[in-house]
């Protein structure tokens, strides 16, 4: 058995701001048997070092895909990254901080991404979250959805072994 730490759930909120700014925050939950980040938080410098890796690569992953917001290209940035430890040591996350930024108009509005098809080895959840007024129109997610609220907020479920990716959009109107 490897000494690796296992994904086993992901979830992710992503709150549109009325600039146009998104913040989102990925949590990987993992199952750890072996305390491989236990162990890490007794060694400052050798945490430091592996968030600073996951964090690193977490931005290679994003570069490859390509988001766009009304049809121009904007680019997401890790902000920063944090572990922490849900109930016990075998339990630990990863949460990513990332932020990206598009041009919003009044009236119809669309984000796309475009990103390499995969089939999702664990569960996982999103949820957009857009500010009040705001309304979704049309969404195109792999996995199970549903507009709530007041039609500004889309959840999406995914389960392990779904083929997710290649492309995702919303269209939502901004009064």
């Amino acid at each position: 058995m490897s000494s690796e730490p296992v994904p086993i759930h992901a979830e992710g909120v992503f709150t549109m701001g009325i600039d146009g700014g998104v913040w989102e925050v990925l949590i990987f939950e993992y199952l750890d048997k072996k305390h491989y980040y236990r162990d890490l938080m007794k060694n400052r410098e050798g945490l430091f070092n592996e968030l600073r890796i996951v964090m690193r690569n977490m931005q290679d992953f994003l570069d490859e895909e390509t988001i766009k917001i009304n049809g121009e290209v904007v680019r997401a940035r890790v902000v920063d990254v944090g572990l922490g430890f849900r109930g016990s040591f075998d339990r630990p996350y990863l949460e990513f901080y990332i932020y990206f930024k598009g041009n919003l108009r009044h009236g119809v509005n669309r984000y796309e991404d475009y990103y390499e098809e995969e089939v999702a080895e664990y569960d996982y959840e999103i949820i957009w979250l857009f500010p009040p007024g705001f309304r979704i129109i049309e969404y195109e997610f792999a996995g199970e959805s549903s507009v709530m609220g007041s039609g500004n907020i889309l959840r999406l479920t995914v389960k392990k072994g779904l083929r997710v990716g290649n492309y995702e959009s919303i269209t939502f109107e901004m009064p």
